[in-house]
């Protein structure tokens, strides 16, 4: 009942923050007419037209929290019977991430034309530049996000519905006794997530809501759905903050590398303390 209860509160919680999007487009928009707002600068000249096609591969991402309400604890019988089993599921993850990598760059290079090395300034900073940035802030984000803020909210939320589940990925991973399933997840956290949620919205979706909006109010919205759709009740307000830092190492370097590195940085060093036997 309690994770029931959880898969409630953060389906509530996507709603609410897709609301206050489609209603804070509508301000600015107002604000703009009314009172001759000037347009915010985008790196690749995002219109109101990219608002609309980056949510045809973010909506791919966005029905996760109403699978999971839909589905109830059907899935949670499942996901306790085959966790640490199910190889294909990893690999079916890796090829559902590649599906919408593939067409977040086809919107954005074949449809609009635009070149991702220019939009997302992939070649504004050196790849040394890229690693120390990426492994400073890495640990910048373990402590305040992860270890800070996670801790904080966990025994907040432990506290209303007791206790919760891990997300089913790190279950899986902390329950497979297979080294191919083992490295597979870790590919799939380490590689295919930081590059394919990067693009999508700390890249795409970003600066689209940003073009139409301000720089503040996008990186609250992006994190809020960048959250909301890992599924993890526990993990929602970590994985937030975890987002708006991730959007200012983007506008503070210009370049998406630094964040998809720092994202790549801060999954992996959440592996290496996962895999941590438990004292006690």
């Amino acid at each position: 009942m309690d994770e029931l209860a959880a898969k409630h509160v953060l389906f509530d919680f996507e709603i609410i923050s897709l609301l206050a999007l489609a209603v804070g487009v509508v301000v600015y928009a107002i604000w703009g007419r009314v009172g001759n707002r000037e347009e915010i600068p985008t790196r690749g000249d995002f219109d109101r037209f990219d608002l609309i096609l980056v949510f045809l591969p973010a909506a791919l991402f966005l029905i996760n929290p109403i699978l999971q309400l839909m589905t109830g604890d059907v899935a949670q019988e499942k996901q306790e019977t085959h966790a640490g089993t199910d190889l294909f599921g990893i690999v079916l993850n890796l090829f559902y991430f590649g599906f919408i990598g593939v067409l977040t760059f086809g919107i954005l290079a074949w449809v609009r034309g635009r070149s991702l090395v220019r939009i997302f300034g992939l070649k504004r900073r050196s790849l040394p530049m890229i690693v120390i940035t990426s492994i400073l802030a890495g640990i910048v984000s373990i402590l305040v996000c992860a270890l800070l803020i996670g801790n904080a909210s966990q025994l907040f939320l432990e506290s209303l519905f007791g206790e919760l589940d891990l997300q089913e990925a790190v279950q899986s991973m902390k329950n497979t006794e297979s080294p191919i399933h083992l490295v597979a997840a870790i590919v799939m956290a380490c590689v295919a997530a930081p590059l394919v949620e990067e693009l999508l919205f700390r890249g795409y979706m970003y600066e689209s809501i940003k073009a139409a909006t301000s720089p503040i109010f996008a990186a609250v919205i992006v994190g809020a759905l960048f959250a909301v759709v890992h599924c993890n009740l526990p993990a929602l307000l970590p994985l937030w903050s975890f987002s708006i830092l991730l959007t200012v190492l983007y506008e503070l370097s210009g370049c998406l590398w630094v964040s998809i590195g720092t994202h790549a940085f801060f999954n992996a060093v959440n592996i290496v303390l996962m895999l941590q036997p438990q004292s006690g």
